[in-house]
């Protein structure tokens, strides 16, 4: 086991192996913030195999950010964390014990030269086909989880250190620079099976009616993929999926400005859609702000985090293990698919724009 800290952003490995992302955010003036953020939180991190910090500046960098994210929202929430095995990522024991291993879909390895500049699209040119390559791809990373053999082929449910403890999967979407554009509901449709309609009667009050779904398609691949993943017996042992389209490098940004951890020479600005409050609102609301102008709101690491409750599994999970998140649950009696939100501000998705005072042109992240 290592517990050392180590500057996460001084380089470990060659400069041609250097991932883009990282080599974008190792430096200048507009990741400052998030850099300072993250080497805190690392300073806290116990690396139980000693590969983070190659895997961050190589292979694995936007995996191993959101594996850092959900590190600080396990310690932000004060929760017993036991990281003395390697597998599954994270173990809370406690009251309400639940394991998480972690996972992300993935780009195709990016050959283009280190320091190639990419101007920023805020959407896909196929938004219907992106929504599609989406499930496909979360699809593929949960049942490579869910099949992938730890130790002498056991399951990770089936290590004996969490025999008997609730299984999760934290996943998160990376395979396109628009794979945080997609809100949980694509993935609450794939994993349950069930798709949902809004409409208003007469009077302006919201009804909502539910189908099943068999199977989803995708125009680059001939061959449906099956529905309702959680009523799958190779899904029995999964408690839930925790889900995030927002813990990526520039909540760390975010966060860290807000922390009084940024500078004057860049200034960040964060756009997107949320959860509407209104009485009988059948979608969601637009946002925008500078980041570090709202004194009475702070961003968390809770915030941006749906915990998706499988009611097939062999050993469920209590909602209280993981709390301060969205849960969605099918609700008991008519099998409703419902979200309980905590109070406050909720993103759905969003896009942080770094303006930088040195800079023409401004990046985009999500």
């Amino acid at each position: 086991m290592t517990k050392k800290f180590r500057d996460l952003f001084s380089a470990v490995v060659p400069a041609d192996r250097l991932d883009r992302l990282f080599a974008q955010a190792a430096t200048g003036p507009g990741h400052e913030a998030a850099r300072a953020l993250m080497n805190g939180i690392f300073e806290n991190f116990v690396d139980v195999d000693g590969s983070f910090v190659k895997e961050f500046q190589s292979t694995g960098f936007s995996p191993r950010v959101l594996e850092l994210a959900l590190f600080a929202y396990l310690e932000e929430q004060d929760l017993p964390l036991d990281r003395s095995a390697p597998a599954p990522d994270f173990v809370v024991r406690g009251d309400h014990p639940v394991a998480i291993e972690v996972t992300t879909t993935n780009p195709a390895q990016d050959s283009r030269p280190l320091g190639t500049q990419v101007a920023p699209s805020w959407l896909p040119d196929d938004p219907d086909a992106a929504d599609q390559e989406f499930v496909f791809q979360l699809g593929k990373a949960l049942r490579r989880k869910l099949t992938h053999g730890v130790e002498k082929g056991r399951a990770y449910w089936q290590l004996p250190h969490v025999e008997g403890v609730p299984f999760v999967i934290a996943v998160g979407a990376f395979h396109s620079e628009h794979a945080q554009i997609h809100p949980d509901g694509l993935l609450a449709r794939y994993l349950y099976g069930l798709d949902q309609t809004f409409s208003h009667d007469e009077v302006g009050n919201l009804a909502i009616s539910q189908h099943e779904l068999t199977e989803h398609r995708w125009s680059a691949r001939p061959k449906p993929l099956p529905s309702g993943l959680f009523k799958q017996p190779e899904a029995a042992a999964l408690a839930g999926v925790l889900f995030s389209n927002s813990h990526t490098i520039g909540k760390f940004n975010r966060i860290g400005v807000e922390q009084g951890l940024g500078n004057d020479e860049t200034t960040l600005v964060r756009v997107g859609t949320c959860y509407d409050y209104t009485p009988n609102s059948a979608g969601p609301a637009k946002f925008a702000y500078v980041v570090g102008e709202r004194p009475d709101e702070q961003e968390t690491f809770a915030e941006g985090l749906t915990l998706l409750l499988n009611p097939w599994a062999t050993n469920p999970l209590d909602p209280e293990a993981l709390p301060g998140i969205v849960v969605t649950a099918p609700r008991d009696g008519d099998g409703l698919l419902e979200s309980t939100f905590p109070t406050g501000f909720r993103p759905f998705t969003s896009k942080t724009m770094v303006l930088e005072v040195s800079s023409d042109e401004p990046a985009t992240e999500a």
